[in-house]
């Protein structure tokens, strides 16, 4: 888990219900990996529309502070891909 203290600070000042473009600035990380955060449910979002998403502060502080113990679902497949490989 991690420090609850600074995810607060990093929130600080953020919309309570943020784009999936806002959440990608924050994070660093591109459009297509929020959306598939989204799409898997590690981050829960709110549909508005038929391409509109927004992603609660409240939801986003909970991601963050369980983010170092999230799987990695493209892991995943490369080690699936590996056994076929190896088979």
């Amino acid at each position: 888990m991690n420090d609850p203290r600074l995810i607060d600070d990093l929130l600080e000042g953020f919309p309570d219900l943020a784009t999936p473009q806002e959440v990608g600035d924050l994070l660093r990380v591109g459009i297509v990996t929020i959306n598939k955060w989204m799409r898997s449910g590690h981050i829960p979002s709110i549909r508005a529309g038929l391409r509109v998403n927004r992603i609660p502060k409240k939801e986003l502080r909970e991601f963050l502070l369980n983010a170092d113990e999230m799987k990695d679902p493209d892991a995943e497949t490369k080690d699936e891909d590996k056994e076929k490989d190896s088979a």
